[in-house]
């Protein structure tokens, strides 16, 4: 039997990282192989309406442009209104000598010729003005895109590298990649997020859920238990008659903050479930609520089945 239905246009929620239109929600292809699971998942988030895919190695970007490729033949892509997803690779440019255009083109050309959307600048050691112009000088090589992303840039570094970029038209300062989520608000309290928002330059949150996606993985073992009760409550009240998950509460606290979560699987189901996260935001007063239970649990009241998760 065929089926002759035509595919759905997914409810897309579009938010703003610099100059790029992406989804309110990321997905990580971190150790995906190419097997059956990678490519349903892959195929049950651009249905559910993502739009922003993390590499994390050139093995991850091959894929994924591959898998781009497929859905670009598909009879999704000739809907009216639909979206392209967009591939972002993370790059090491300490690994290359500090040279943005050496890191580009080694992860090209492990890639096996493919190149990202978005190239994600990572360095611990460079200093910012040189690696800027180490970008430039990609860029006029055409080494790199156009379309460049920074992963963990303090709030002063971030400023000098869009600062320096800013006689560059061709080039747009997308994102800067943090870690953030109710178990690590670091990124919040030191300025970060503020930055990004005063630069015009938009925030990835990777471990949305914390490490070992403590937040809602109640056989965590610094799991708050009582911060998961409190998940489960708000997603009662804010579902519009729909239960929604403490996965997908605790997602859409980072989107609510303004940051675009990151989220790590290679399963259709957990994609699909996070992606739920997406068509609501929680108000005010639930994102007060729960930034006043990890207030809380950071002075170490931590309550009726409190833990050190979010200390």
């Amino acid at each position: 039997m065929v089926d002759d239905d035509p595919p759905e246009l997914p409810d897309y929620d579009v938010v703003t990282l610099g100059p790029l239109e992406v989804s309110a929600i990321a997905l990580s292809a971190r150790d995906w192989k190419g097997g059956s699971d990678d490519a349903n998942c892959y195929v049950a988030a651009v249905d559910r309406g993502y739009l922003l895919i993390a590499a994390h190695e050139p093995s991850e970007l091959k894929l994924m442009k591959e898998y781009q490729g497929y859905w670009a033949m598909s009879e999704a892509a000739t809907l009216p209104g639909v979206r392209a997803p967009v591939v972002y690779s993370i790059v090491n440019v300490d690994a290359a000598g500090g040279s943005v255009k050496d890191a580009a083109r080694a992860l090209v050309a492990e890639a096996g010729g493919v190149e990202p959307d978005v190239l994600c600048v990572k360095s611990e050691t460079a200093d910012v003005e040189a690696l800027a112009n180490s970008v430039k000088v990609a860029w006029e090589l055409g080494a790199c895109p156009g379309m460049v992303a920074v992963d963990d840039f303090d709030a002063a570094r971030l400023e000098k590298f869009v600062e320096a970029l800013s006689d560059t038209p061709g080039v747009h300062v997308a994102f800067n990649r943090v870690v953030y989520s109710l178990a690590d608000r670091t990124a919040e309290k030191n300025g970060v997020l503020a930055a990004c928002k005063r630069l015009g330059v938009g925030v990835v949150a990777a471990s949305p859920l914390g490490e070992g996606s403590r937040v809602t993985n109640t056989t965590h073992g610094e799991c708050d238990q009582a911060l998961v009760r409190l998940l489960a409550f708000l997603g009662a009240m804010v579902g519009g008659g729909v239960q929604q998950s403490p996965l997908q509460v605790a997602l859409n606290y980072v989107m609510s903050k303004g940051a675009v979560p990151e989220v790590e699987t290679r399963l259709g189901t957990v994609a699909w479930e996070c992606g739920g996260s997406m068509l609501w935001r929680l108000d005010e007063n639930a994102v007060g609520i729960l930034d006043e239970r990890c207030e809380a649990v950071e002075k170490g009241e931590t309550g009726d089945g409190g833990g050190p998760a979010l200390a």
